[in-house]
C-alpha cells in the first residue's frame, strides 16, 4: 500500500482562449460549472479524497484569480500555496517548473480546467510513483466527448507509457490529466527547458517514459472532463446534473420528483442558498400542507386538494439540499439530521391532519384515533431509529440495515418489504396520498397511511429483536462490559 499525498499542483496559468469571449471575460479558472468555479471544484474533490495542500500557479489574470478564492470559508483548513507564473504564454511545463520551490516528496498534478470525479484521485492514492510518475488514464474510449482534442496515450507492458500526445492514432487510453509525480518530473522538465527554451508537461512525461519511469493507472468507471470550451463546458454539467438522480431513487423519484428538484437546484445553483434553506422550505410546505388540511371542512373541501398538493410539492423540493450538497460539496452532519427531522415533521403531521380531517368529514372518532395512531406511533418508531442513529454517527434513516436486506434466509414478512419497499419511500408514498386525496378517497389515503406506520413498526421490531438476539463480537461484549 503506497503512503497517502497530501499535496497537490495544479495548473491555472494558461490564457483560456477558447472559452473566453465578451460574453465571458472570466478567465478559466474562475469558469462555473454546477454552481462552482473549475478551480474550486478541482480543490474541493481532491480534498475529498485527502489532499490538504495546494500549489496553485496562476498566470493570465492571476490575482483575479487569486482574489476569488482568498478569504472562502470553504476553503477554510486548506494550506494554500499561491505561484506566480510571468511566462504563464509558453507551455504547461513551465508553469509545472514554477512550483519545484514548493514541492517536496510525491505530490499530485492536475490542471485547473479538469473535472474529475473523486473515484480518479482515489486511484492514484493507492499508487506509488516510483520516481517518475503515474498518470490516471481512461480507457472508456466510446464515452470520451472530445476525442480529437483529449490527450491520447498508447500503454506498453506493465502499464508503462509507450507513447503519449493529441495526434498519436494507435492508442488505448486517454489522459485524465491527473498525476500523481515524484520530483524526477521537474528534473525531465528542466532538462527540456534547458535545451529548447520551453517544455509542454508531454515532455517531461515521454522524457521519463523512455527510461521506464512514466506508468498509467486506469481510473475504471469513474468520470471526468476536460473543459476548453463552451460545448465542453455544457457537457460536464450535463453530465453532474445526471449523476444527481441516486442509485436508490425510486421510479417517481427518478421520473417525476428529480425532474423537478433539478430545474430548481439549477435555478439556484449560483446563488448562495445552502442546503438547510431548501431543507427549510420543504419543512415550511410541509407543516402548511398539514395545517391546510387538519382546517379543511365540508363547505370548503377545496383546501383538502390544496393540503395534498403542497405535502406532494413538499416532497419534490426535498430532492433540492442533497443535491446541492453533492453538487456543491455542501454536506454536514447537522444539515443530514435536519432533513431527516423534517421529513418525519412533514410526514407525521400530514397523516394526523388526515385524521382530523376525516373526523371532520364524517364525525367518527375512528378516523381522528386512527390519525392520532399514526402520529403517536410514528414518532415512537423515529426516537427509535435516532437512538441507533446517533449511536452509529449517522444521520439518515437510509444509513439503516433493516432486517429485510441482510443476507440469509427470508422469513415471509421479510419478502414482503423487500418487494414492497419502494412504497414506505417518501416519493412514492406522498404522491399516492396526493392522488387519493385530491380524488375524494381521504379515508383510504389514511388508512394505507396507518398501514403503512405499521408495517414500519413491525419492521423495526424485527430488525431490533434480530439485533438483540445476535451473538456479539468479543470487542462488543467489552465495550458494553466497560
Amino acid at each position: 500500500m503506497s503512503a497517502r499525498v497530501e499535496q497537490a499542483v495544479i495548473l491555472a496559468a494558461g490564457l483560456g482562449s477558447r472559452i473566453r469571449s465578451d460574453a465571458q471575460p472570466l478567465p478559466k479558472p474562475l469558469v462555473r460549472v454546477g454552481g462552482l468555479t473549475l478551480l474550486k471544484r478541482g480543490i474541493l474533490t481532491a480534498k475529498s479524497a485527502g489532499v490538504k495542500r495546494f500549489v496553485i500557479v496562476v498566470g493570465c489574470l492571476g490575482e483575479q484569480v487569486r482574489a476569488a478564492l482568498d478569504g472562502d470559508e470553504d476553503l477554510a483548513g486548506l494550506e494554500i500555496v499561491w505561484v506566480q507564473n510571468d511566462d504563464y504564454t509558453l507551455k504547461n511545463g513551465v508553469s509545472v517548473l514554477r512550483a519545484r520551490p514548493h514541492v517536496r516528496g510525491e505530490f499530485f498534478l492536475t490542471m485547473a480546467d479538469h473535472i474529475v470525479e473523486k473515484g480518479v484521485w482515489q486511484t492514484l492514492q493507492g499508487v506509488s510513483a516510483r520516481g517518475g510518475l503515474v498518470l490516471a488514464v481512461d480507457r472508456k474510449l466510446n464515452t470520451i466527448f472530445d476525442m480529437d482534442d483529449a490527450t491520447k496515450v498508447r500503454v506498453g507492458e506493465r502499464d508503462q507509457i509507450a507513447s503519449i500526445g493529441k495526434q498519436l492514432t494507435d492508442f488505448d487510453a486517454v489522459d485524465t490529466g491527473v498525476f500523481r509525480c515524484d520530483t524526477a518530473l521537474f528534473d525531465a522538465l528542466d532538462a527540456v527547458f534547458s535545451a529548447q527554451g520551453d517544455a509542454s508537461l508531454s515532455d517531461g512525461v515521454q522524457a521519463l517514459a523512455r527510461d521506464g519511469k512514466a506508468r498509467v493507472a486506469d481510473v475504471g468507471a469513474a468520470w471526468w472532463q476536460d473543459v476548453d470550451d463552451l460545448p465542453s463546458r455544457v457537457e460536464a454539467e450535463r453530465v453532474l446534473f445526471a449523476k444527481l438522480t441516486k442509485p436508490t431513487d425510486g421510479p417517481v423519484s427518478r421520473h417525476i420528483n428529480r425532474r423537478f428538484s433539478k430545474f430548481c437546484t439549477r435555478l439556484l445553483m449560483n446563488t448562495n442558498a445552502v442546503p438547510n434553506h431548501l431543507t427549510a422550505v420543504g419543512l415550511l410546505l410541509g407543516v402548511a400542507s398539514a395545517v391546510v388540511t387538519a382546517l379543511a371542512t365540508p363547505t370548503a373541501a377545496w383546501m383538502l386538494v390544496v393540503g395534498a398538493v403542497l405535502y406532494q410539492l413538499s416532497s419534490m423540493i426535498d430532492g433540492c439540499d442533497g443535491e446541492i450538497a453533492r453538487l456543491k460539496f455542501k454536506h454536514s452532519a447537522s444539515g443530514e439530521w435536519f432533513d431527516t427531522i423534517s421529513d418525519d415533521v412533514t410526514n407525521l403531521s400530514y397523516q394526523l391532519a388526515l385524521g382530523i380531517a376525516a373526523y371532520r368529514f364524517s364525525g367518527e372518532k375512528i378516523w381522528l384515533t386512527m390519525g392520532v395512531a399514526c402520529f403517536v406511533v410514528g414518532w415512537f418508531v423515529a426516537a427509535m431509529l435516532y437512538r441507533k442513529l446517533l449511536a452509529t454517527g449517522k444521520g439518515t434513516h437510509l444509513a439503516i440495515e433493516w432486517s429485510f436486506q441482510k443476507q440469509g434466509p427470508k422469513s415471509l414478512f421479510s419478502t414482503f418489504c423487500d418487494k414492497l419497499e419502494f412504497v414506505g419511500r417518501r416519493d412514492f408514498y406522498a404522491l399516492a396520498l396526493m392522488v387519493l386525496v385530491s380524488v375524494g378517497l381521504m379515508k383510504l389515503a389514511l388508512v394505507l397511511s396507518f398501514v403503512t406506520v405499521l408495517i414500519v413498526f413491525a419492521l423495526w421490531a424485527v430488525t431490533a429483536a434480530q439485533e438483540f438476539s445476535a451473538p456479539r463480537s468479543d470487542d462488543e461484549n467489552q465495550a458494553k462490559a466497560a
